[in-house]
């Protein structure tokens, strides 16, 4: 770790983005008046997350890499992924780990998205997509 002048701040930043104690899911990194978005930055960085467009992100079906969105103060843990619907239709997008009351992601960007996230393509893992054994048979539980 780098100490500077907020070097309790920085432990924290990394606390977050590590999911070190600390559940990833939306953050305000605004305290006692600074924000910290920079600093912020400059940890994902550190850890191997870069700034990419979704739509420039390249990930495999069945993969999903972290991924922080920043919203103004706010910092929101996601992953990019493809969401298959059946064999023949599938779309990328970035999905919150925070749901909404009907189970949804709360926030989403869609995979043709100019939106900046800060991905690590480097901690992608597998995931189960589920299809075609649904109970539907399109994979969607």
């Amino acid at each position: 770790m780098f100490f500077n002048d907020d070097w309790d701040i920085t432990e924290v930043l990394d606390d977050i983005i590590l999911g070190r104690g600390v559940k990833r899911s939306i953050h305000d990194i605004e305290y006692d008046g600074k924000l910290y978005v920079d600093l912020f930055i400059q940890r994902l960085q550190l850890y191997k997350y870069r700034p990419q467009p979704v739509y420039e992100i390249e990930i495999k079906v069945g993969q999903r890499a972290p991924a922080f969105y920043i919203q103004g103060r706010m910092v929101i843990f996601g992953y990019v992924f493809w969401e298959v619907f059946s064999t023949k239709r599938k779309r990328k997008l970035w999905g919150s780990v925070v749901r909404n009351e009907k189970g949804d992601w709360k926030y989403t960007l869609p995979g043709n998205s100019e939106q900046v996230v800060f991905v690590n393509l480097d901690q992608a893992l597998d995931m189960d997509i589920g299809w075609p054994t649904g109970p539907n048979g399109l994979g969607i539980s």
